[in-house]
């Protein structure tokens, strides 16, 4: 015999149910794949992780610390803003900095931070030469020297071949009118079929005194024309809903 109480409880229950089955469905209607041949609209969030140095303390003398995300070659390190000469608050540089930016160490005459960043989930936005890219940055350097700094993208097929690249800067002395600080840079272009993972590189060069005093910071790598379903698919990875279950719980990440 089924008492009042547990028909409250199954009432309870079938609400549940029916307002997961009503998210789900929405989430499925949002993630559906758009006409054939028709260029996806979305864009992704910025690709590159630690874009803005600020993943850890930086250093607050030159010595290379650990750059979280980055792989350094050389002295390129994350420096602290306002000390040992660096850039400080009142000069040319992003509204929005934190308390570091990337250098290229106290002594090196070339020195790199390297990023590789998979993009093999947006492959059918890519392989229809829908997706675009939009790489943008501060760069800059100190006083009237010429020591600067570049940012490359390299596209690349899954097995590492080259298949294109787009980049910024170098930001000369005469740019900032030989004034220590940071300008804004940026590139666009269409990501080339076949691509599945790209190489981001800072390198930065010294010419005049003895520390490498090429600056970047705030660096952003940004995907537009982008399937919707691709987009969905990535953020149920990046939430922990790899399968999407009836219930409407997240399974394990």
């Amino acid at each position: 015999m089924i008492d009042a109480a547990s028909l409250r409880t199954f009432g309870g229950s079938a609400r549940v149910f029916f307002f997961a089955a009503v998210v789900l469905s929405g989430l499925l209607a949002s993630c559906s794949s758009p006409k054939s041949g028709a260029a996806g609209t979305g864009s992704t969030g910025n690709l590159i992780v630690n874009g803005n140095a600020e993943a850890a303390v930086g250093s607050d003398d030159g010595t290379p610390v650990s750059t979280p995300n980055w792989v350094s070659a050389g002295e390129a390190t994350a420096a602290q803003y306002a000390v040992n000469g660096w850039p400080a608050p009142t000069d040319s540089g992003p509204a929005d900095r934190g308390l570091n930016l990337f250098s290229g160490g106290p002594v090196d005459s070339a020195s790199s931070l390297t990023q590789t960043v998979n993009v093999s989930h947006y492959a059918g936005s890519i392989d229809k030469n829908h997706a675009t890219y939009k790489l943008s940055g501060w760069l800059g350097g100190y006083a009237d020297q010429g020591d600067n700094a570049t940012v490359t993208a390299t596209f690349q097929d899954a097995l590492g071949n080259p298949l294109g690249t787009g980049s910024i800067g170098p930001v000369t002395a005469s740019d900032r009118s030989n004034q220590t600080g940071l300008l804004p840079r940026s590139s666009d272009g269409t990501v080339p079929s076949g691509t599945r993972k790209v190489l981001v590189v800072i390198s930065m060069v010294r010419t005049d005194g003895t520390a490498n005093d090429g600056y970047a910071d705030n660096l952003s790598f940004i995907f537009s024309g982008i399937d919707a379903n691709l987009l969905g698919e990535v953020a149920l990875i990046k939430t922990g809903w790899q399968t999407p279950l009836m219930l409407g719980a997240p399974t394990a990440p």
